[in-house]
């Protein structure tokens, strides 16, 4: 299973398929899949914006009407950085101490490993349990990920880049 970063950036094919928050000068879009118009929301037609119990989606309530985007949605970790703190009832902490705790992951170069499993590629981390030798095991699911890119001969990036509101690993490296 492919990460929703990766959908977006390897199988174009299902980039329709996904939901894309995209912040704009004075609030956001909601692109929902399928070619229909991008929905534009100024945060000063907010009225409240908050998680639901599990975290797993953002509801924001305008005059008329409640709208979640959910976690799994292109753009929300950087959505959930970005709500303005006159929301008092969003949780700020939680985003804080969610970004903070993430971890880099050696096989995508992306600040996003929660509970051992990267948010973005979606690889499990490496320890004993799983491989013996650390490298070899990132060669190999680098290999997997960017097989797609190798196989049409676009050049990988030898650096990763932040995305998406998650921070890239200066220390990375590809090692295919």
């Amino acid at each position: 299973m492919t990460g929703y970063l990766m959908r977006n950036i390897f199988n174009k094919k299902l980039t329709s398929e996904l939901t894309e928050i995209k912040l704009t000068e004075s609030g956001f879009s909601i692109n929902k899949p399928f070619g229909a118009k991008p929905k534009l929301f100024d945060w000063k037609e907010i009225n409240s914006v908050q998680f639901s119990e599990n975290r797993n989606e953002v509801i924001f309530e305008k005059a008329d009407k409640k709208i979640g985007l959910k976690n799994n949605n292109i753009g929300w970790y950087e959505f959930i950085q970005n709500v303005p703190t006159r929301f008092k009832e969003f949780d700020f902490n939680y985003v804080s101490e969610f970004m903070n705790s993430l971890k880099p992951c050696g096989v995508c170069g992306i600040v996003a490993v929660k509970e051992n499993v990267c948010i973005v590629c979606e690889t499990i981390t490496w320890n004993n349990e799983v491989a013996e030798n650390e490298i070899e095991f990132i060669k190999s699911k680098q290999s997997e990920l960017y097989s797609e890119l190798i196989k049409d001969g676009i050049e990988i990036k030898k650096v990763a880049e932040p995305e998406h509101g998650f921070k890239a690993d200066k220390n990375w490296k590809l090692y295919i």
